[in-house]
């Protein structure tokens, strides 16, 4: 026979319990006319099983149907060959049998796969290896609808709740984003005036070094809740576009003459790479500026004393213009790369460790590229360095006086 040890349902699965039958169950040498009185007597008996001793002993022989039975009954001939003989002469000695704690998709499956005729004739269900009852196919699938519209109801009520608590959140970030700024601006506003010590000398080298840090984590903090504001509108599509049509070749210039210094400082080449031509590009400015500063700062923070960072611009066959950012740092695997694209999370070694960092710019960057119908791509390999790439499509580009969708190139820029 057919057994198997029971699948354990799920905490949301209906089991085959609650879709049995309890029909006595006979034993073997129950003439096939008495059986054929039971069933015609109860319309809602899809079939018996056939036990051992009814009385005490409840191992399953065999299961006979009542489609079988009917059918053979139908047939004078066959009703004189058959009604004084036992039913074991007509019942199935290799039933479907499943536990009374198989889930209903765990016996759909079971059907498909070992016995696919119980859909007409039905299964026995045990409870400890004997007879507990029958059910039919027609009640799995009843259970299996009545199951699946359960958990549609509760994967709606769980996305309302989702997007009601994801309103809050954004009510809450902009609200006291607004709060946090207005101090913020004026702590980094009043240690720009000490730094430059406007007023007279501080006195003191140390206090110079100390405003320095003071303007560092005001400006560190002040960015943080920006993207923290930027990241909760694009969860519920409430960012928007400021468009203009932008030399995307002259805000890459600009972004990487902001970053020079902090290159310098760490030893790392910055260069720019630039296709031919100049792409005209129609998008929001600050949000391409963000983006270009953001894949910049990452580049320059995981590479090494020594090592490089390119910024480049090109035109792919397709239309689309690619703005690709490439570094010689440590690289990732491909889960580190799916780490690095969800919100707050880092990849955990020595450089990572040794570095200021929220894990909001790549997650941040992918959204605001999306936003402007592009999409983002990342390449990686460990130790060797990592390129990522924002593709925007080629209805962005707009074309030049002369009829291209270019206008002249201008000069690279390089900071070592």
């Amino acid at each position: 026979m057919n057994a198997i040890a029971p699948s354990q349902p799920s905490l949301q699965d209906s089991a085959a319990r609650e879709i049995m039958l309890t029909p006595a169950p006979i034993s073997a040498d129950t003439t096939c006319g008495r059986m054929f009185d039971l069933i015609a007597a109860d319309d809602s008996m899809p079939g018996m099983a056939v036990v051992v001793d009814p009385e005490r002993d409840h191992r399953v022989l065999g299961y006979i149907d009542r489609f079988t039975l009917l059918m053979t009954f139908a047939r004078p001939v066959l009703r004189d060959l058959y009604e004084r003989r036992p039913v074991e002469r007509l019942m199935d000695p290799h039933p479907l049998l499943v536990d009374v704690n198989d889930s209903i998709e765990g016996i759909n499956s079971r059907i498909a796969r070992e016995k696919p005729e119980a859909v007409m004739r039905g299964f026995v269900v045990l409870s400890g290896g004997r007879y507990a009852g029958v059910s039919t196919a027609l009640r799995l699938m009843t259970k299996a609808t009545e199951q699946a519209d359960r958990r549609s109801c509760l994967l709606e009520e769980a996305r309302h709740a989702a997007e009601a608590a994801n309103r809050a959140k954004t009510t809450f970030l902009a609200n006291i984003s607004h709060e946090l700024r207005t101090p913020l601006n004026a702590v980094i506003g009043f240690a720009e005036v000490l730094q430059s010590e406007m007023l007279g000398p501080l006195g003191t080298a140390k206090y110079l070094e100390y405003v320095t840090d003071i303007h560092d984590s005001g400006r560190h903090l002040l960015e943080l809740i920006n993207n923290l504001l930027d990241l909760a509108k694009a969860d519920v599509d409430r960012l928007t576009l400021s468009e203009e049509t932008l030399d995307i070749v002259a805000v890459a210039q600009t972004c990487l003459r902001l970053l020079t210094e902090q290159a310098n400082r760490r030893g790392v080449t910055l260069r720019s790479v630039h296709g031919a031509g100049r792409p005209c590009l129609t998008a929001d400015h600050g949000k391409v500026r963000q983006m270009l500063l953001n894949l910049l700062s990452n580049a320059l923070k995981f590479t090494p004393n020594g090592g490089r960072v390119t910024l480049g611009t090109k035109l792919r066959p397709g239309g689309e213009l690619a703005v690709a950012v490439t570094d010689t740092g440590i690289g990732m695997t491909e889960d580190e790369q799916q780490m690095a694209l969800q919100p707050f999370t880092q990849i955990d070694n020595r450089l990572t460790r040794s570095v200021k960092g929220t894990g909001l710019g790549l997650p941040l960057t992918k959204r605001l590229v999306e936003l402007h119908g592009g999409r983002m791509e990342m390449s990686s390999v460990p130790g060797k360095g990592t390129t990522v790439t924002l593709l925007f499509p080629a209805s962005r580009l707009r074309l030049s006086p002369n009829g291209d969708r270019a206008v002249p190139a201008g000069i690279d820029h390089a900071a070592a």
